[in-house]
């Protein structure tokens, strides 16, 4: 098993702009597309964690606090080490997180072809199949 470190980083820093086009190369540029000015000046307000090999970033997760609940988005792991459970280990870094506030529920607008690791992570459905960036989601949340 491979050993990755979590934490928090810090908006703006260098480790934020490695996430950042982390993010970009798994979920914008096959889209044809990349972040906006205004979507990177958003995430001021969001908590951003990452996923460390020695000094790589190789997973990356936004959390964005709302009212009653904690949004996930923006999750990736460098596609060269999917499948060795980083994604589920950074579930657990950013349950635990979230267990440390008065948030008792995180959700997620899950693509469909990650509807069944959010599944295997405790996650369940909430309505039907919606399209966000010509994609098909679901949202899926977990009470914590």
């Amino acid at each position: 098993m491979i050993h990755t470190n979590f934490r928090v980083i810090e908006y703006g820093s260098p480790e934020w702009e490695t996430s950042v086009r982390l993010r970009e190369e798994i979920l914008r540029i096959p889209l044809g597309s990349t972040f906006s000015a205004e979507e990177l000046a958003e995430e001021k307000n969001h908590i951003h964690i990452a996923g460390f090999i020695d000094d790589a970033i190789i997973a990356t997760v936004a959390l964005v606090p709302e009212e009653d609940c904690m949004k996930m988005q923006r999750v990736v792991v460098a596609v060269n080490l999917r499948n060795q459970n980083i994604g589920t280990e950074m579930m657990k870094f950013c349950e635990q997180y979230i267990l440390g506030t008065s948030i008792k529920r995180i959700y997620c607008h899950a693509r469909n072809t990650a509807v069944n690791f959010y599944r295997n992570n405790g996650y369940t459905q909430i309505g039907d199949y919606f399209d966000e960036d010509g994609i098909p989601h679901l949202m899926m949340q977990k009470e914590l």
